[in-house]
């Protein structure tokens, strides 16, 4: 690995929320430098923005450990991603006009939603999750708003790790395929006002099931 920063940060990021380091994890910064082959200078400067992302606590003198889950940080998260979403979707319906460009992009969205059907029938949690960022991705690829995906991403760490948790529910898991299809039906009808409804609708499940979450793994939520 090269000895940056951005390479160290998106190594512990992506292991963070994937939960291969669980919530309330020690995070030895030694035994990482070894295992990354890089000295201890990027880490500790990745872990400072793992900070600032909710994502990791920093206690000076004492230690550092992958930050547990906290309500309050997942509801401002979610708050985030909702807002954005539904309006990158409206930026995205507004150049809908055209009934052929509707059916090559729902062609394309189609078969992200076969990538996911893979996933969930290999039982691949993780596969299934990022095939589901992939198919949220290509409404802000298509209205050039990448920069806005790149941002948002990385600061909502806490509700992917929720999201991730969600999808070991088989019934969540399969629910989320068949929104997305619902959505792509109604925006090759050109049926705008319903991919809305269906869309805000479907940005809303995880927050419900956050509950039962907490119920299931309190172990990975802060008291």
């Amino acid at each position: 690995m090269k000895n940056s920063v951005p390479s160290v940060y998106e190594f512990l990021h992506d292991k963070i929320i994937n939960l291969e380091y669980t919530p309330g994890q020690e995070l030895n910064i030694k035994s990482i430098a070894e295992e990354l082959g890089v000295s201890r200078s990027p880490i500790r400067d990745a872990l400072l923005r793992l900070e600032l992302d909710k994502l990791v606590d920093i206690f000076p003198q004492k230690g550092t450990r992958v930050s547990f889950l906290e309500k309050n940080i997942i509801k401002q998260e979610r708050l985030m991603r909702f807002t954005l979403e539904i309006g990158i979707l409206k930026l995205f319906l507004q150049k809908m006009s055209d009934e052929n460009e509707r059916k090559i992009c729902c062609t394309k969205l189609r078969a992200i939603i076969m990538q996911q059907k893979a996933a969930m029938l290999s039982g691949d949690k993780k596969e299934f999750l990022h095939q589901d960022d992939n198919f949220h991705h290509f409404f802000y690829e298509a209205t050039d708003n990448q920069w806005i995906w790149d941002v948002m991403k990385s600061h909502t760490g806490n509700d992917f790790r929720i999201r991730l948790l969600s999808f070991y529910s088989e019934i969540v898991i399969g629910n989320a395929k068949n929104e997305h299809s619902l959505i792509v039906d109604a925006i090759e009808k050109g049926d705008f006002a319903h991919a809305l409804e269906l869309t805000e609708d479907h940005l809303q499940k995880v927050s419900e099931v956050v509950g039962s979450l907490y119920s299931d793994y309190s172990d990975y939520f802060s008291a």
